[in-house]
């Protein structure tokens, strides 16, 4: 886990990097998992499936949720809107 590699304890761990990026190492860690699936779902013959385990989330659920809090549409929606989107250009 990251406060052991750190050397710090997880509470100790956990101020600090809220404190010198504005954002919890969770919050942190899933902005990036999103912004690697925004480019995933770019393919249309990529799975919701796979993106999601490609991008490190266990569950389709918490993944859906944290993807439409980001992105204000669900994983399919969003992947459906590129696709239209690409469609008319």
């Amino acid at each position: 886990d990251l406060s052991k590699m750190a050397c710090m304890s997880p509470s100790h761990f956990y101020r600090t990097f809220k404190q010198e990026l504005g954002i919890s190492p969770v919050e942190f860690i899933n902005n990036e998992r999103i912004k690697l699936a925004v480019g995933l779902l770019q393919d249309p013959k990529r799975s919701i499936k796979d993106v999601y385990l490609d991008c490190g989330f266990e569950s389709r659920s918490y993944f859906n949720r944290v993807f439409k809090t980001r992105q204000h549409l669900a994983p399919g929606e969003y992947q459906s809107k590129i696709q239209k989107s690409k469609y008319l250009d």
